[in-house]
């Protein structure tokens, strides 16, 4: 973490975050309009480390909107076993990988069954863009790193969850202020509030990083920051945590998980292991958003 926190490293950061913001707020407006047109059942589908991005979407809509109730899973299940059975549904790809087979996979089972798809990626390569056709896109234009492309997807899917259906209330209109104003204005603070932990997590050999599943896709981001910076991080769901003696254990929470949380935190350290904790007070829905901003922090 040498440098990382320096104005000069921290400025670039939230230099990159103000791009991510502003493409996904002006790109939001394509994948607004595509759902908001379409019929039939909607699926929100993932490959990689976009599963934070579909599943920041999922959410959005179910809590915001009960009515509407769309289907989140990965792309190769969706794929296989519920385009087959479905006529003209329509399906959101969420992938950070460009050079993914399971986007041909998806795009032809969608095209074979009448539906509507939209992809998020980065750029593909040629060979597989031209089998994508008749496939709606948005290309992410970020970097080779899953990280920073997950960044630009949960923001995507965000700024697109707060824009669906005309909903109005005092939480979504919240929210839409807090998105509106940016997270990049938040960042340092962010940093500041988290750093010292931070750097105890990266001081670790080996880590297991634990939450309810409504943070799993997001886990997921920060197992992979670990990973690049020489942590060997592995995922355990809170229901499934059974600690024992030497175990380094990071908890990734909500306030709003406390009680839960705090019985795990007990067990594990009256077993012996070593607990570490990164809990936002915030509201649920914003949370990935935050986390994948300290995965950026992380990996510099």
């Amino acid at each position: 973490m040498q440098g990382i926190g320096d104005s000069s490293s921290l400025d670039k950061l939230v230099h990159k975050i103000l791009n991510a913001e502003k493409w996904a707020s002006e790109a939001c407006e394509k994948l607004v309009k595509f759902i908001e047109s379409s019929s039939g059942e909607l699926i929100i589908a993932y490959t990689g480390l976009g599963y934070a991005a579909a599943s920041t979407l999922y959410w959005l809509i179910t809590t915001l909107n009960p009515s509407k109730q769309p289907v989140l899973q990965d792309s190769d299940t969706i794929a296989l076993y519920r385009l087959i059975y479905r006529k003209e549904a329509t399906t959101i790809l969420f992938n950070t990988k460009p050079d993914d087979p399971s986007l041909i996979c998806l795009g032809d089972a969608s095209r074979w069954t009448g539906g509507k798809i939209y992809i998020v990626t980065p750029r593909p390569p040629e060979t597989i863009d031209a089998l994508l056709r008749g496939a709606n896109k948005i290309i992410v234009p970020c970097p080779p790193s899953e990280i920073e492309c997950s960044l630009y997807e949960v923001l995507l899917a965000h700024y697109t969850g707060l824009r669906l259906y005309g909903i109005s209330g005092k939480r979504v209109d919240r929210l839409r202020r807090f998105a509106n104003e940016g997270f990049s204005i938040v960042f340092e603070e962010l940093v500041a509030n988290y750093r010292d932990v931070i750097s105890d997590i990266l001081s670790i050999r080996e880590i297991i990083v634990s939450s309810t599943g409504f943070l799993e896709p997001a886990s997921y981001v920060l197992i992979k920051a670990l990973r690049s910076k020489g942590v060997r991080a592995s995922y355990i769901p809170l229901n499934m945590l059974e600690p024992n003696s030497g175990d380094n254990i990071l908890f990734l929470t909500s306030s709003v998980e406390d009680y839960i949380a705090k019985e795990k935190r007990f067990k594990s350290m009256i077993k012996g292991a070593r607990v570490l904790e990164i809990r936002f007070n915030l509201d649920p829905l914003e949370i990935p958003v935050y986390v994948i901003m300290l995965t950026l922090y992380m990996i510099q």
